[in-house]
């Protein structure tokens, strides 16, 4: 109960926003939402009708930023859609504490492998991919370390080098109580430094790292650095615009390279 209770407490306090979602039920009528559930953890999911006789070019795990709106942002922005006229089908996923997923604790990775594998038993000879965005590409890296996560390959778009750095940008108190936090905890931020983190991915064919010029959060210097340290092949597309704002930057060249980097074998 005690332990609970200081979760709940560092979850409002670290992460407020994710107890501030607000749905648009137009964004969502055309989509089928449900539940996948495992063990405590109730992930609510959104996605387009996939039917058993699955014909696509694969499945695409959508991870969202660190915003009120959750799963709503790729419906707000166009990479839903993006996709799906690409032929993928789309599954995004609110993180618990995030959307509509009751809060249970703050490992996001087994969040996002819960719903991998629950399409992945459902259809076992398909493709599947992943793309997250900033806190949502974090996850993701942390994912695709896993000796029996499923992806394919995986997009990593505006990720910071480690969740330290955006207490400091955003938060000074916050920064200085999780540094306490740290030497109380040491185990707290042992997989939040993505720079170390992209270095042991596995078993992904390919990584696209998409960055801004304008973005003073996540800088290209830091795509720069997780490039570098990554063991996989990958590449790095530089746009235009802020944090989160590639694709409404550039929309035809976002689509587009997009489209070359899953078309590459």
């Amino acid at each position: 109960m005690i332990r609970s209770t200081i979760k709940n407490t560092l979850h409002k306090l670290l992460l407020p926003r994710g107890r501030a979602y607000r749905e648009d039920e137009t964004l969502v009528k055309n989509w089928i939402k449900e539940y996948v559930l495992k063990g405590q953890k109730n992930i609510c999911i959104i996605h387009q009708q996939i039917d058993q006789n699955l014909n696509s070019n694969g499945i695409v795990f959508l991870s969202h930023p660190y915003l009120a709106d959750a799963k709503q942002f790729f419906l707000k922005h166009g990479h839903a859609e993006m996709y799906l006229e690409l032929g993928f089908k789309v599954v995004i996923l609110d993180y618990n504490g995030f959307g509509e997923s009751t809060f249970h604790n703050f490992n996001y990775a087994e969040d996002l492998g819960i719903v991998v594998k629950h399409f992945s038993n459902l259809y076992p000879n398909i493709p599947l991919y992943g793309h997250g965005i900033s806190f949502g590409a974090s996850n993701l890296i942390n994912y695709s370390t896993e000796a029996n996560h499923l992806l394919n390959k995986i997009i990593i778009e505006n990720c910071l080098d480690s969740n330290l750095t955006y207490y400091k940008k955003r938060n000074k108190k916050l920064f200085y109580m999780m540094k306490g936090l740290m030497k109380i905890f040491p185990a707290a931020n042992k997989n939040h430094n993505y720079i170390k983190g992209v270095g042991k991915i596995i078993d992904i064919s390919k990584i696209l790292f998409i960055y801004n010029t304008d973005d003073t959060l996540t800088t290209i210097e830091m795509g720069e650095k997780l490039q570098v340290n990554c063991k996989l092949p990958s590449e790095l597309a530089i746009f235009g615009g802020k944090h989160l704002e590639a694709f409404d930057a550039e929309p035809e060249r976002y689509r587009n390279i997009v489209t070359l980097f899953f078309d590459k074998n």
